[in-house]
Parts: C-alpha cells; structure tokens; sequence
C-alpha cells in the first residue's frame, strides 16, 4: 500500500488543522468520538479544555453540524481569532472598557448576523416584524448611547417706555358763520419683554445597556422563534488581560437569557476567565455561572488503556484517508477498518502501538508522525511502515516542532526533569503536588507538550491529605534510548510494591518518583 501513489497522494493531502477543512462533510466523516461529544451536546453553558491539537476544533465544528440538524437552533461559530483590531490587542494604553466593549460588540455583530440569515432562511408568518427587530438590536449595538445636556442658558430681559402729548385746533367756516374746534391729547406707556436661550451639548457614550441588550434580544428570538447556541473557539488567542472582562460581558448579555446556549474551548493554561477575590471578582465563576466540560487530553492518554488508544488512532488515520481516497478505494485494498489499515500499512500491531505513543495524546502529533514515517518507508522502499521509521519520525517531529520553541530556561528545566527520572530511576512518569500544578514552569512545559497529564489528583497512601498530579516525559526525549541500556521503563507494572503507585482503574502500578520542586527553579 505504501507504494501506491493514490495512496501516497492521500497521505499528503491530509489536514494537519482543522479549521483548514472546508468542507464540512470530510469533517464530520474523520470524526472518532471518544466519549466527549455525548457530554458537549446539550443546553447547558460549559468551558472545555485541551492541548493545542488535541482536536477542540474539531469537536466544535462537529458539535456545530450536530446542534445546525435542529432547525429550531440559530448557531453562531465564532472564531475568536478572528476578532478585534490591531489597536484593541496592542495599544495597552486604551481604556480596559473600551477594548472590551469592542470586542464584545464583535460577538453580538456575530450573532446578530446569524439571526438575520434564519429569519431570512426559515421565514415564519412574524419575519418582518423580525427583521424590524434585528434592525433595533443591530442599532444598539452599532450606535453609541447619545442624550442632550444643557449647556449654558442665558435670560434676556428688555424695558420699553413710551410716552407722548399733543393738541389740534380747527378752523372752518359755513353758511351760518365761522366755528371752531379744539383737541388735545397726552399718552404714557411702559412695557417689559423677557426671554430666554438655552444651548445643548449632544453627548455620545460607547456603552451597552444590559437590560435593553436583553429586551431586543429575546424579542428577535421570539419572533423568529428560534434559540440560540454561540460556540466560541481559541478562546486563549485573546489578550490574558482583556479575557475576564470579556467573560464578565458574556455573563451579563448571553448567560442570563433563557433562549441561549454558550460553550467555549480553550488551552486550559493560557486563559482567565475570572480575575479578583471570591467577594469581589470579575468574569466566570466556574461551576456556578458556567460548568467545565471533561479535558479532551484525558481521553488520550496512552498509558490508561494501549489497546483502545491504538485502536482509536488507527480508526483515526483510516478515516482521514478514506475521506482523500475515492469511495470504496481502501476496501478494494481488503481494508473496511482501522484495525485492518493497522495490519496492512504497519509491520505489525506492536508498530501502530508505537505510533500510538509517540504522539502522547496530541492528534495532530499523530498525523504529522505518520505522514513522515509513511514517506520515510517509501523512501526506503518498503510495503510497510516499520518501527524504525516510526522513531525517526517521533525524533524528527520533536526537534522541529517542540525543542526549537523551548527557551534556554525550559531546555536547562527540561534536561534537569530527564536526567532525574530517565537518568537516575529509568522511569518516564513522575508525581507533583498538586499546588505546583499552577507553577509558570510546569505550565509552559505542559503547553509546549513536553510532559504530559496521566491523571491528577491521585492521593498517595503514604502522605495522607496531599494529592498529586501524574506526569510523563514526552516520548521525543527519550526516543534516542529506546533499545539501549538507559531505556526507561516504558509499560506500567501489573504488580503493586512498596515503591509504586496505583494511579489507574484497572490496577496497574507507575514507579513513585516524586519530582523535587527545586528542579523547576530557573
């Protein structure tokens, strides 16, 4: 197979990214679903996590197909990448409330688009008066709140006096003889006019007012009787400082109205969605105004169940190239399964296990690992994929996607971490207290998926009341000792003895190997 150039053809048209995808069918048709979406697709307000790609925009795009087959639903995809201007990210200067206002304006832009595009697509016996209240929810959030202020009033006050004497005498003459007449007249007046001048100022305010937002809100959605579900992706794209103020806003315009669903995917360790103490605090409260969802990362990790995560990997790999390959081009082949491309495209199953672990939860690692081992065995001119050209692969992949972004501190930590758990106990995984789970050194270590969560808050026997994370060393680290005498201890033990751990369901056992706390220091 791997010398069939169809097939080679297929291999390199594969995504590496989602958001890439534009068609929305291949999306849906590579999905595998490891239990996360069931949890997703509901009306509840929820925040899930996970690793850069692990697949968060995956399952919301997904999740967006799923929630779009209800015609009763208005869905909004917002990118949020894809939100602000250069002024609102870089200018710190600005006013916090003005550069979240804008942003916040973005989303309701983006919503108010998307119920203008049901009312025009499911109209109902209500669109125009609809429409007219699209056109009332689209001014208040485009046009700034104006009132009239008086300015400076002047009174004008005039007096007028007048006055005047006179007299008239008159003489005439007739046939009975001369007459005469005499008048005289005297007048006096005196008047006063008043008047006033007031001068306005029209002042312009750039604020929201919540209660109206909420009004004109549920108005649209009533008469274009539809509900409303925002799905929000890269979230930790935004500004960390901006992020609490911007949830604080969500929270008040999108959360309280009955009509509306919100979820958001973020990296777990690059967002803040609240800011201040308990009493006083801005933005989520989580698990009060809006729940978290389960970590896409605990789904995958290798260690908790090989045989599944081997098997969810390969069904991964034959989803991806059936949807590159003409219908029924793999069953042709004798492959209608992942298991069966397992057996064909891999030397054997122990292979495509050792696929599976070298990308340590990440699926776009994965991809990105086959696709150079794939063209690797075709350089060499095999049938198959052998387990060399998978650690070649897994090598190469490390040195050019993670080590070259480590800084000189995290390579000096990083270096301390492996020759104290690989060097001196030969093991790959290690235990944290649990308070150190927020130390900047172990986060940027996590983000840049060179140690790996196997399962947090594991309580030890032998020190009541203090819980421990699991970690475990990426495979690229020790992937040159692999078949050497300082290989560490890859398999969990099935037997429980007095320097172990039981961390799992099934009762398997991890060496206990505490990480000194002093190794993080910088």
């Amino acid at each position: 197979m791997i010398q069939d150039s169809r097939i080679q053809a297929a291999v390199s048209r594969i995504m590496q990214r989602s958001e890439r995808q534009t068609d929305i069918g291949k999306l849906v048709s590579t999905y595998v679903d490891v239990g996360l979406l069931p949890q997703l697709h509901n009306r509840n307000h929820q925040i899930f996590y996970g690793r850069r790609g692990t697949g968060k925009t995956h399952v919301l795009k997904v999740l967006e197909t799923e929630f779009r087959n209800d015609e009763s639903l208005t869905v909004v995809y917002i990118d949020c990448r894809t939100l602000g201007s250069t002024t609102q990210f870089c200018d710190a200067s600005l006013p916090m409330g003005r550069r979240c206002l804008a942003l916040f304006r973005d989303f309701l832009l983006a919503i108010h688009h998307s119920l203008l595009e049901h009312i025009v697509e499911a109209p109902n016996d209500n669109a125009t008066q609809a429409f007219e209240a699209a056109d009332q929810l689209s001014a208040l959030i485009t046009e700034p709140l104006t009132t009239l202020k008086a300015n400076r009033m002047e009174v004008e006050a005039e007096r007028t006096t007048t006055s005047g004497r006179g007299a008239n005498v008159n003489v005439r003459t007739s046939s009975w003889g001369p007459g005469a007449s005499f008048a005289a007249n005297v007048s006096e007046g005196e008047g006063t006019k008043a008047g006033s001048n007031t001068e306005y100022l029209v002042e312009s305010e750039d604020k929201i007012i919540f209660p109206e937002l909420h009004q004109h809100l549920r108005r649209v959605l009533a008469l274009a009787r539809t509900n409303l579900v925002v799905l929000v992706d890269e979230w930790s794209s935004l500004p960390a400082d901006v992020q609490p103020y911007l949830a604080e806003f969500l929270k008040r315009g999108i959360l309280p109205l009955n009509e509306a669903t919100l979820k958001i995917s973020a990296l777990e360790y690059r967002c803040r969605f609240v800011e201040g103490g308990a009493d006083n605090y801005v933005g989520f409260e989580l698990g009060a105004d809006i729940a978290t969802a389960p970590d896409l990362d605990d789904y995958f990790v290798y260690d908790r169940n090989p045989q599944h995560i081997t098997d969810v990997y390969a069904d991964v790999l034959y989803r991806h190239l059936s949807s590159e390959l003409d219908e029924g081009y793999l069953r042709e082949h004798g492959v209608s399964s992942g298991r069966q491309l397992a057996s064909r495209l891999f030397t054997e199953r122990a292979t495509c296990g050792e696929l599976a672990r070298s990308c340590e939860g990440v699926v776009r690692d994965l991809i990105n690992i086959f696709t150079k081992a794939f063209f690797d065995a075709h350089r060499r001119g095999r049938d198959t994929i052998d387990k060399q050209a998978v650690l070649d692969s897994a090598r190469q992949w490390f040195e050019q996607d993670k080590a070259q972004y480590l800084d000189e501190v995290l390579q000096t930590i990083l270096r301390r971490i492996v020759d104290d758990v690989i060097g001196k106990r030969k093991a790959r995984s290690f235990l944290l207290p649990r308070e150190l789970e927020r130390h900047p050194i172990v986060q940027r270590l996590f983000d840049a998926r060179v140690i790996h969560h196997m399962q947090r808050g594991y309580a030890d026997k032998d020190n009541p009341g203090v819980r421990y994370n699991i970690y475990s060393i990426d495979y690229g680290t020790y992937v040159d000792l692999l078949g050497t005498t300082k290989e560490p201890e890859l398999d969990l033990v099935e037997r429980a003895e007095p320097d172990v751990v039981v961390p799992f369901d099934d009762k398997r056992s991890i060496r206990r190997i505490v990480l000194n706390p002093e190794v993080l220091e910088a």
